[in-house]
Order: C-alpha cells, then sequence, then structure tokens
C-alpha cells in the first residue's frame, strides 16, 4: 500500500496522528519522522510479543525406539542456549530408556571435531549439533555419514550440501527485521544505533543483515557505526569497544548486539561510557543472565527462542531417524521480551507441545 493511502486510514479511523489533515501527509509535523512507518513497526512488535499458542508439529510419528545412545557437541557450555537445547533432549527421551552425553565443545573448532570422531568410534547411535557450523567440521561429518550415524543440527542455518538428516533453528531472519522494528517503534523512528557485529557465524550475519535492510525503511534511522567482536574476545574487548563507540557518537540511543553473550558485555561497556540508562541495549536468544539483565531494565529488549522446544523437536528428528524416515527441518518460533513482560524462568512456549510429542513417540501415529 503506497505510503499517502496509508496516511489516509490513520487520519479516517481512531488512529488519529497530530498534523494529518490531508491524503497525501504521511509525515510528523516535526523531525519529518513518517508515522506510517512507525505505527506499522508498532504493530510488527505487538505481533511479535504475542503468547505463542501454537507451535508446528508434524502431524504423524513413528512409535519411539528404545535404548539409543546419543552424543550432543555443543558450541560451547559458558552460555545457556547450547548446552541447554542438548539437554532437553535427554529430557524428551528419558521415559525410552535413551542416554544423552552432552560434550562442551569450548568453542573450540578442534574440540567440536574431536568429539563427533569420538562418537563414531564409541559407535553412537546419532550425533547432534548444538549451534556448531557444519563447515567447520565438514570431515568428521563426512566419517559420521560413512559410518551410517545420523547428524541433526541445532541453531545453525540450513545448507542442503552440508550431508545432515535435520535442522532445528529459529527464523534469525525474521528475528533481525522484528530487532529493528523494535528500535523504530522505541525510538519513534529517530534511533542512532551503536551495532555490533560477529563475522565467525552465518547466523548472526543473517541476523544482522536483516536488522540493517529492515531499518533502512526509516529514513530518520541510522547506523552511527558498527563494533566488530567474536566470542572469544568478548569478555576482554567488547566492553571497552562499546564505551569507545560511545564515547564517540554521544548522541547514540540504541546500543544493538548480535546474541545475548555479546549484550552481556556490551552492557558493561555502557556503564563504563556512564550511559546506563540513556542507551537501550538489545540482543537474542534468551540467556539467563540476561533475563535477569532485561528485568532490572540494563537490557531493553531481547528476542528469544525455547531452548527446551529446540531439543524436544531434534529428539523427533532423531526418532524418525531411527525409524528410517525422511530427514526434514524445524523452524522455530521466537518471543519478543521487555522489562515489563519478561519472565521469572526460561521461556517456554505457551503451546503444550512436550505433552503433544510424547504421546505421538509413545503410541505412534
Amino acid at each position: 500500500m503506497h505510503i499517502s493511502r496509508i496516511a489516509a486510514t490513520l487520519c479516517a479511523t481512531v488512529v488519529v496522528l497530530a498534523g494529518c489533515s490531508t491524503e497525501t501527509e504521511s509525515t510528523a509535523s516535526s523531525g519529518g519522522v513518517d508515522n506510517a512507518i512507525v505505527e506499522r513497526a508498532r504493530a510488527a512488535v505487538e505481533a511479535g510479543s504475542a503468547p505463542v499458542t501454537k507451535v508446528d508439529l508434524p502431524t504423524d510419528s513413528p512409535k519411539a525406539v528404545r535404548d539409543k545412545y546419543i552424543v550432543a557437541v555443543t558450541c560451547t557450555n559458558q552460555g545457556d542456549g547450547c548446552p541447554l537445547s542438548a539437554q532437553a533432549i535427554g529430557e524428551a527421551t528419558r521415559p525410552f530408556g535413551w542416554r544423552v552425553d552432552v560434550i562442551d565443545g569450548k568453542g573450540d573448532p578442534a574440540v567440536w571435531n574431536s568429539a563427533i570422531l569420538n562418537g563414531i568410534a564409541v559407535r553412537a547411535d546419532a550425533i547432534v549439533l548444538s549451534a556448531v557450523a557444519p563447515a567447520l567440521v565438514r570431515d568428521s561429518l563426512a566419517k559420521a555419514k560413512a559410518a551410517g550415524i545420523p547428524v541433526v543440527s541445532m541453531f545453525q542455518p540450513r545448507d542442503s550440501s552440508d550431508g545432515l538428516y535435520g535442522h532445528v533453528l529459529p527464523d534469525h531472519t525474521t528475528q533481525g527485521k522484528l530487532a529493528a522494528d523494535w528500535v523504530i517503534a522505541d525510538s519513534g523512528g529517530k534511533a542512532k544505533v551503536i551495532e555490533v557485529t560477529d563475522d565467525e557465524f552465518v547466523e548472526l550475519g543473517q541476523r544482522v543483515d536483516a536488522f540493517d535492510e529492515q531499518l533502512k525503511t526509516c529514513g530518520d534511522c541510522e547506523i552511527v557505526t558498527k563494533v566488530s567482536s567474536t566470542l572469544a574476545t568478548l569478555a576482554t574487548r567488547l566492553p571497552s569497544a562499546i564505551t569507545a563507540a560511545l564515547q564517540q557518537h554521544p548522541d547514540a540511543t540504541h546500543v544493538v548486539t548480535p546474541t545475548d553473550n555479546h549484550a552481556l558485555f556490551a552492557s558493561q561497556g555502557i556503564q563504563l561510557a556512564g550511559r546506563a540508562g540513556a542507551v537501550k541495549l538489545t540482543g537474542y536468544d534468551g540467556n539467563s543472565p540476561n533475563y535477569k539483565l532485561v528485568r532490572d531494565g540494563v537490557q531493553a529488549m531481547d528476542i528469544v527462542e525455547s531452548y527446551s522446544l529446540q531439543g524436544w523437536l531434534a529428539a523427533d528428528l532423531l526418532i524418525r531417524a531411527f525409524a528410517g524416515l525422511p530427514g526434514r527441518d524445524y523452524v522455530m518460533p521466537s518471543r519478543l521480551f521487555t522489562p515489563e513482560t519478561m519472565p521469572e524462568s526460561l521461556w517456554v512456549p505457551e503451546a503444550d507441545f512436550k505433552t503433544q510429542l510424547t504421546a505421538r513417540w509413545q503410541n505412534g501415529g
């Protein structure tokens, strides 16, 4: 719909914008902010903040086999996401006598490869990668495939060439767009953003790219600088880099980070710069420390996926693999939280997916 038509609709309804008097006026009388863009962003944020009462689950399932041994390799156990998603596989399959060994990948591709090769050597029935980049363990995955061991990936983007049985992941691009909409709405269309990037991981690049493209729809919003970071240097470099960026750009209104791990250390930089409370911090994923940061108002917003759901859907893929069914992928929902809405415990979708999946696994069909 053309912006002038949007403006006309807004003028004709309850949402009457100040200074809106003709069909062609779509901007506010002060500052040139496009009210239609801000209202669209607010609507997107409202939708992205709503309870998730429905999860797309398989319409049928084979009966779960018993007594399987799974090796789950995490990106690292430093944060919540990787280990909790892997541990959820054990929770989901405990009624069937499965054993799930969670191996700390320590953020090191050498450890990832070693863990996969060890899983092959001990004859694991399946291997799960929790936020481990398949491209960095390609040779080990080829050996797992040659040994007839199915491999399932969690969190990483889908890649038809990786040879994996299936993937469970959030929609990183949709998350990036939602984060930009929140910044647009929160700033009233006048955001000045310091953006933290991390080029090590494809999915984080997807978030950043989607955020950048969506923010461009806001003509008076601006990314004033980008701060590059890596997981290995979060503690040692990111706080001081954020402080320096805020000193160079005192008009910055928001610091946007690609994960909650980054947000945790970026918050230290904001505090060191003396800008706590004046600059809004955002993150993704929903790590435990960030739940408290959001509730305390240190972090203004978090886009959260459910680690529990991620593990349960990975378990469903493994059950299908053991039944000889074709592989598939699952895309998980996310939910946006602010200090007013952040729950006390880790978010789980409001839909009762555990009861539904367990019934299908126990009975088949």
